[in-house]
């Protein structure tokens, strides 16, 4: 197997100083050899510059079709980063003054909390035999044990493949019945509703419970539900109460789920005594000195550098800008293993990177090697996903259509991603706030801007063949 170097970036490039990578030596994979880059694909010297900018172009055009008022795209190709901007404004979708988007603006990153958190997190469970992959969750989290939960494994749970619903809406137990007349949400227009998701419309006029949210932090209320709004940790007892008592189907068909991740953070914790965000900033961010947060605003991080992911108009009532878009990661004080995660392109492509290196990052061996390694090149739900990644598909599907089949990575529901293909030995991010100000807004997903404009980056380094 051969050494692989990585050029010093520039200064003003912010995946900041990588010295040479350490070789590689697999050991629970150790027959098969890590396959070397396509070799006829161009160096990232070589790149046209006309390649570049047709990828500028695209992304401007998503910002005048209303896809997103602003977005970032990063690409780290053969150890070089050949491709770092930002487009747009925070706020508007009409061209109105709004504060431009820059390459240090940080996003919600919705989903992508699962693979660029929540997964590293269990990698590093795995290594040191402290988990294991195919143990039942009663072995963790013995409330389970009643539970139909508590035979399926943290195999499944990564493959989204436990049986579980797709989600639940945990918020509803935050609201008192008795203050609002008819249902709180309903499946088609209604006078006073507020748009929601899909065909869903909700009833804004209800009050909290006050047990539970309080209008400034209190010894009781002590975990941030918005900017403005505060949330009681016991709520997370309620939460567990629910998640268990969920319907759970014996068929373990791919569904994908935010509860596998949710429990997935509770094993984490359990485990560890650590809270999900202490463990990964001390164990992966801090070593590769990538400023990705939780809670965003607690870290000091001032909201006008942070681009809003909604107008809140139902259960916030604000715009949320540094305070988590997901409901259910609201609902654990913005602190999940299904979302949370806040950061920028640059900075997400750090884990990234980590990742392509087999967990190395310079002199230190972050991640085991065989440990990223089985997380990443495991098959599982049909071959479309990898332990905690997703997968490219046959056709359609999260990626382009050149991205290798080695490729793994997320998709974010406020309008990120990210993948990293070995075979091409590279790296692709792109962030959006594709939800601000509605929800509503389906443009980035209806014209695949994320997929094409991964493909303009392959084609950019002399990809020519489809998968």
């Amino acid at each position: 197997m051969r050494s692989r170097s990585l050029v010093t970036l520039l200064v003003s490039l912010t995946l900041g100083q990588l010295s040479v990578r350490a070789q590689l030596q697999p050991d629970s994979l150790q027959q098969e050899e890590i396959q070397t880059p396509v070799p006829h694909l161009l160096s990232p010297d070589s790149i046209p510059k006309s390649a570049l900018l047709r990828i500028d172009s695209l992304a401007k055009w998503g910002i005048t079709q209303g896809a997103y008022p602003g977005c970032q795209l990063f690409a780290f190709y053969r150890g070089e980063v050949i491709y770092d901007k930002a487009f747009g404004t925070l706020t508007s979708l009409t061209g109105a003054k709004s504060e431009p988007v820059t390459t240090h603006t940080l996003y919600d990153l919705a989903s992508v909390t699962k693979a660029a958190a929540t997964t590293p997190a269990l990698m590093l469970l795995v290594a040191e035999g402290k988990v294991k992959l195919d143990a039942p969750l009663l072995s963790y989290l013995p409330e389970t044990k009643e539970s139909l939960l508590g035979m399926v494994t943290l195999r499944q749970l990564l493959h989204h493949q436990s049986g579980l619903p797709a989600g639940i809406n945990f918020y509803t137990d935050l609201i008192d019945e008795s203050s609002y007349e008819g249902s709180l949400i309903r499946y088609k227009y209604f006078a006073g509703g507020v748009p929601l998701v899909g065909k869903a419309w909700g009833n804004p006029n209800f009050s909290f419970r006050e047990e539970y949210i309080s209008d400034k932090p209190t010894e009781q209320h002590t975990l941030r539900f918005g900017q403005k709004k505060y949330l009681a940790p016991s709520f997370k007892d309620r939460m567990m109460e629910r998640i268990l008592l969920a319907r759970v189907s014996s068929n373990k068909a791919y569904r994908y789920s935010d509860l596998n991740f949710i429990l997935l953070q509770q094993v984490i914790e359990r485990v560890t005594g650590e809270p999900l965000d202490r463990y990964v900033q001390e164990r992966i961010y801090k070593p590769i000195r990538a400023r990705l947060y939780f809670n965003p605003l607690e870290h000091g991080v001032k909201p006008h550098a942070i681009a809003p992911s909604q107008q809140d108009n139902f259960l916030r009532r604000e715009i949320l800008r540094g305070t988590v878009d997901d409901e259910a990661a609201a609902c654990l004080g913005g602190v999940s293993g299904n979302a949370g995660l806040f950061g920028s392109a640059s900075e997400l492509a750090k884990v990234c990177q980590l990742l392509l290196q087999h967990g190395a990052w310079g002199e230190k061996q972050v991640i085991p090697t065989a440990t990223v390694r089985l997380f990443t090149e495991t098959n599982g739900a049909g071959g479309i996903r990898a332990l905690g990644f997703d997968k490219p598909r046959s056709t359609g599907g999260p990626t382009g259509i050149y991205a290798s089949s080695r490729t793994y990575g997320h998709l974010g529901f406020t309008g990120t991603c990210f993948w990293v293909d070995p075979e091409y030995d590279l790296v692709f991010v792109f962030l959006s706030n594709r939800t601000y100000p509605s929800r509503q807004n389906t443009t980035l997903i209806r014209e695949r801007l994320r997929q094409r404009l991964q493909d303009l980056v392959y084609e950019a380094i002399g990809a020519t063949t489809p998968r």
